[in-house]
């Protein structure tokens, strides 16, 4: 119930009630305008009360803002706890563990998708809606620092499951914290792409590669190479090794920030051993230091396009050398078990795709052999 009464400055205040509780009070310059805000209010405050509970769970932020905020809701005795989706990507992002760096952009897209929705409000429907639209637009490339551009390609459905995985992993911390009883991220399923990319480097390409990447403006790159190489690292598992990490006695790199989320030893073979004596650094320092800041890793992209293009190369990702570690590998005896171990696959189904190059390798080994034996050649 609202009173309107007139002060002394001639201005007009207006007083709402409920049960003998005050609500709210506003004053304005005519007594048209008092009655007129308190009469919405008024209405407001009954639509607010007759609202349900599964209701009010559901409305968003503007439209409790469109009802008068939090502060009438709480006077009302309607208690208004929902957590928006940004609120939970922040938070969640805040006890983010940075295993994968990739975990802040695709976040922050779907920050932009959901937004100020309550998380009690988006269903599986709605993911999975979103999910397509994400589909079905072209691929970004990076375009200048903090900037990039839409190339004429197509998302694949392992590009969408890496999106969704986010998103996914996002609502598990949810659960985990109490705010939801499901993940609706659980509904939506995508087929995945078999990965047959199997790019690797002959010995031309690899002699070629190395010779411009000692040419490289930036010194590290010929090292950062031959330990991809060599060891089969993931490129994040390389550019945050510290010096701390390398045990030069045995040979080996304590992995303790990978892809799987686990530890992992991983051995460094004399190659690149003896590159990484000659550029030590005694201390706990990145052994890939930035150039501005020694905390974060030095981005390297601009001086490892020169390289690959100096040397000839095409169609070749970074992370197709260690496609190259797992290829040598194979190719010269070691078991699908022995590499996935040295690459830190959880299993021997992703090594899989290297098999056929060990049947080759073998087949032609046979071949020269029996051709040696039979035809002296």
């Amino acid at each position: 119930m609202a009173t309107i009464r007139k002060l002394p400055n001639g201005k007009f205040r207006a007083d709402i009630r409920k049960n003998y509780t005050f609500i709210q009070a506003k004053t304005f310059l005519s007594h048209k305008e008092a009655e007129q805000w308190a009469s919405e209010t008024d209405s407001k405050i009954d639509q607010i009360l007759a609202m349900p509970q599964s209701v009010i769970s559901n409305l968003t932020p503007e439209q409790v803002e469109a009802f008068g905020g939090r502060e009438l809701f709480s006077k009302l005795g309607v208690q208004i706890d929902f957590l928006t989706f940004h609120e939970l990507a922040e938070e969640y992002i805040a006890k983010w563990n940075k295993k994968d760096v990739n975990q802040i952009p695709r976040s922050a897209y779907w920050q932009d998708v959901f937004g100020r929705i309550p998380i009690q409000a988006i269903t599986t429907t709605d993911i999975r809606k979103a999910l397509d639209q994400y589909a079905n637009g072209k691929v970004l490339k990076g375009h200048g620092v903090g900037q990039s551009r839409e190339i004429d390609k197509s998302r694949s459905s392992n590009t969408v499951l890496r999106q969704k995985a986010v998103l996914s992993s996002i609502f598990k911390y949810a659960v985990k914290r109490g705010y939801l009883k499901e993940n609706p991220v659980d509904g939506v399923c995508i087929e995945a792409t078999a990965n047959e990319i199997e790019r690797f480097l002959d010995d031309k390409e690899r002699d070629k590669l190395l010779a411009a990447c000692k040419k490289s403006t930036w010194k590290s790159l010929y090292l950062l190479v031959i330990m991809a190489i060599t060891t089969g690292m993931r490129k994040s598992e390389i550019i945050n090794l510290r010096w701390s990490d390398i045990d030069f006695e045995k040979g080996l790199a304590k992995l303790a920030t990978t892809k799987n989320g686990s530890r992992r030893i991983n051995p460094i073979p004399v190659l690149a051993l003896d590159e990484l004596k000659r550029s030590r650094i005694p201390g706990n320092d990145l052994i890939f230091a930035g150039t501005y800041d020694i905390g974060k890793p030095f981005n390297f992209r601009v001086q490892w396009n020169k390289a690959l293009k100096r040397a000839g190369i095409t169609n070749f990702r970074f992370h197709d050398l260690r496609h190259t570690a797992a290829s040598y590998l194979v190719m010269n005896g070691a078991s699908l078990h022995e590499t996935a171990e040295i690459l830190g696959h959880k299993s021997t189904q992703t090594t899989k795709r290297y098999a056929h190059l060990s049947t080759d390798h073998k087949s032609a080994l046979a071949q020269r052999v029996m051709d040696k034996v039979f035809n002296g050649s």
